[in-house]
């Protein structure tokens, strides 16, 4: 299957609608060419939704994407022409023999810069290909070129995760904190400030929905505890992993 980012989906859902747009304005004027430039201007102009994500169009953009849909209503025919096969691939027509002359040139020590490496016959793929790769690999254009220190003083202190590439339940994240107020402990009688443990989806947090799978009432840390933790974690939720703020 081929994978597709999701802002190519969204820019080709964007065109999709833009071009229903276009049609229902060519609609209300008999002048069908001045309607096209109306119409491209007013679009320019309007600092619109579909205008951030599209960005600039012309007359000729117009058309084009209407051919590509050859009466249908498949978004799929306006994604972008540059895109991914995988999540970790690039689609292009470059050769595995000239990716690897060509990333022997950019991955090494003398730091070789893109517009020297790309001093040969069609540039622009090979640029295209090299700003992909640093993007997506740039812990291993970093280390190639800069070294060890480089990657622990430039990359590793911005990891991010990606929390995309997550499903519902995969990561529990663990966080607790004393309460406010006081409470008769059931194993020695007295008051004590007990911890609720709070357990959240990675995932759903991601998804900007702070959704709380379960909570639990703590006393004291100790062994026990976790085990609580880890037995409930295991049977219920058959999470792969999880990640405590105790």
């Amino acid at each position: 299957m081929t994978y597709t980012p999701e802002k190519s989906k969204q820019i080709a859902l964007a065109r999709l609608d833009l071009i229903h747009q276009w049609q229902e304005f060519r609609k209300k004027s008999k002048n069908k060419l001045q309607a096209d430039y109306d119409f491209v201007k007013l679009y320019s102009t309007s600092n619109s939704h579909l205008f951030k994500i599209i960005g600039k169009i012309s007359r000729g953009s117009l058309h084009r994407w209407y051919a590509m849909l050859n009466g249908t209503e498949d978004y799929t025919k306006l994604l972008p022409q540059y895109k991914y096969s995988k999540i970790d691939e690039y689609r292009t027509v470059l050769t595995d023999e000239e990716i690897k002359i060509f990333m022997s040139l950019l991955l090494h020590p003398n730091r070789i810069s893109i517009g020297k490496a790309t001093l040969i016959p069609a540039d622009i793929t090979f640029r295209r290909y090299a700003k992909w790769f640093k993007d997506n690999n740039y812990d291993k254009w970093i280390l190639a070129r800069d070294g060890e220190k480089a990657l622990s003083d430039k990359v590793e202190p911005y990891i991010k995760r990606d929390a995309s590439l997550l499903e519902v339940g995969d990561i529990l994240v663990v966080d607790g904190h004393k309460l406010a107020f006081q409470v008769i402990n059931p194993f020695t009688g007295k008051p004590t400030r007990a911890t609720l443990v709070g357990f959240l989806d990675w995932k759903s947090t991601a998804l900007k929905f702070r959704f709380c799978t379960f909570f639990v009432l703590f006393f004291s840390y100790t062994i026990s505890c976790f085990v609580v933790i880890f037995r409930v974690w295991s049977c219920c939720f058959n999470s792969k992993h999880i990640t405590t703020g105790l």
